[in-house]
Parts: C-alpha cells; sequence; structure tokens
C-alpha cells in the first residue's frame, strides 16, 4: 500500500496520498481532518452523487448546495460568493466525468474568503486544468476506485494533500486512532 500510496501522489504531483477503503470515506475523513462538525456549512455543488452532501451531513454540517455551470455541470464559481456565510468552513467542487472546469477559479474564491477546498475528484484521474493535474489544486483531494471509475480496484478510494497536519490526522483517522507506523 505505501508505494501505491507514493507512485500515485507522485503522479498527482502532491505530497500525500493515503489510502482507504472507498471515495466516500475519503471524503468523510478529509472533512474530519478539516475540523468540520457540526454547525458548520460546506459548499457543494447541486449536481453530485449523493456521497457528497452525505460526507458533510455525517459530520453534522449542513450542506450548501450550489448551482452548477449548465455547459461544465460543475459547481458554478460564479455562484459561490453569494453563498457564503460566517458558518462556511470548506467548499467541496465536483470534478464532473473528468470534466476540471472551473475548479482554478474555485480555488482563487475560496482563497480569498480562506476557506479550504476539497476536491471530489472521484471522477477526475487524468483530467488536467492548465498545467496541474486534477486532484492537486485544493488543500485536499479525493478519488474512488469503485467499477464505474477511471481505474477500479473493486473498491478504494484515496486522499491527498501537501498539508503534513492534514495527512497525520487522516493517517491517525484510518488508524484507529494511531499515528504513522
Amino acid at each position: 500500500v505505501e508505494t501505491f500510496e507514493k507512485r500515485f501522489a507522485e503522479y498527482i504531483g502532491v505530497d500525500y496520498a493515503l489510502a482507504v477503503s472507498n471515495g466516500t470515506v475519503a471524503l468523510d475523513l478529509a472533512l474530519k481532518a478539516l475540523g468540520i462538525t457540526s454547525g458548520d456549512e460546506v459548499l457543494v455543488p447541486d449536481f453530485t452523487f449523493i456521497a457528497t452532501a452525505n460526507a458533510v451531513l455525517f459530520q453534522g454540517a449542513k450542506p450548501v448546495f450550489v448551482d452548477i455551470d449548465p455547459v461544465s455541470l460543475n459547481i458554478d464559481p460564479a455562484k459561490i460568493e453569494q453563498k457564503i456565510t460566517e458558518k462556511t468552513r470548506a467548499i467541496l467542487p465536483v470534478v464532473i466525468f473528468g470534466n476540471p472546469a472551473g475548479l482554478d477559479k474555485v480555488c482563487e474564491i475560496a482563497d480569498r474568503h480562506n476557506l479550504p477546498v476539497i476536491e471530489d475528484s472521484c471522477e477526475g484521474l487524468g483530467s488536467i486544468l492548465g498545467p496541474k493535474k486534477v486532484g492537486s489544486f485544493g488543500t485536499m483531494s479525493v478519488f474512488g476506485f469503485y467499477p464505474n471509475k477511471q481505474i477500479t480496484t473493486g473498491e478504494g478510494g484515496m486522499i491527498l494533500t501537501d498539508d503534513d497536519k492534514l495527512a497525520d490526522a487522516c493517517i491517525s483517522l484510518r488508524n484507529q486512532g494511531r499515528s504513522r507506523m
């Protein structure tokens, strides 16, 4: 597993890749690592697989749905700022059908508002926007390897980040509270 994680991180261009059981667990652990909890809000696109909103609900937080761009089918960056409130703690864009359109703009908006971005890249493996690969834009990103994805392991998921503390938190969360061994 460790070798696969290292190679996956190198392929995407991030420091850490952490294998988990599936993409939903990856979302769950990423939100937990960021400290998302009851009373918080997370912006999500209104067109996505239900696991995106469910992962937010698992934290006791509220998914706030943002309209999508009718061409890309991704979260519409022009609609994000009107949904940000004092309770907003993160933005969770989804790369729909491998199309990363607007992901860079989402990250720019998040930076302006000091919000982390969790890229749901479960459908985006191999996609590129400008010089960057999908999975390298956000504070964290997640991939899934379910049978309907670009590559499959029957199940499986991956959390990616460049942040040492978030990587350590996810390692601990996936390992019943134990740190790296």
